[in-house]
């Protein structure tokens, strides 16, 4: 499978997940932000220019299958699948020092950029006459903390699936598989 299908294929999972799943797992009515997260791990793979075109089509597919305007989606995830590989490069020369710093780099940067998109929303809820007040504050937080929490156990679900890929890869080109 090529690498553009692969990239197709995990933006219509973060959508499905986004919306199908996402539900389910609520925490005081926070549902996590599946769509970062996967624009997050995607990164990884394969950089600013493919995380800006995932970005781009996760919003356009997720805002289709809501019924949402493209507008506020297509500019944030679009800006995040752009920044998250670039961010995660520099933090990951600023803590070389730190044991096990790919979990701990992943968790930050996912709660930094669900704090990202959590503040644009509440700017977009003030302009349109929405009241703020600390309850928006705290559940901010519990946003970026539960979806910086759900980054460790799916770091290690792609771990799985990348070994297997690297394992098949090694014993094809001994000829053995």
């Amino acid at each position: 499978m090529t690498k553009t299908l692969k990239l197709f294929a995990a933006v219509l999972i973060a959508c499905l997940l986004q919306t199908e799943i996402a539900k389910y797992m609520r925490l005081f009515e926070i549902a996590p932000d599946f769509m970062i997260l996967f624009l997050v791990l995607i990164s990884e793979e394969v950089g600013p220019f493919g995380g800006f075109c995932a970005g781009s089509l996760m919003s356009m597919f997720y805002d289709a299958s809501v019924g949402y305007v493209l507008a506020i989606n297509l500019v944030i995830y679009t800006f995040i699948g752009y920044a998250a590989p670039l961010l995660r490069n520099r933090m990951a020369k600023m803590l070389h020092r730190i044991k096990h710093r790919r979990a701990l780099v992943l968790a930050i940067l996912v709660f930094f950029l669900t704090f990202l998109r959590e503040m644009l929303y509440i700017g977009y809820l003030f302009l349109i006459g929405a009241q703020q007040g600390k309850v928006t504050i705290i559940r901010l937080f519990i946003a970026c903390i539960y979806n910086a929490l759900l980054v460790i156990p799916l770091i290690g679900i792609k771990a799985l699936l990348m070994h297997h890929k690297k394992t098949n890869t090694r014993l094809q080109a001994k000829g053995e598989l």
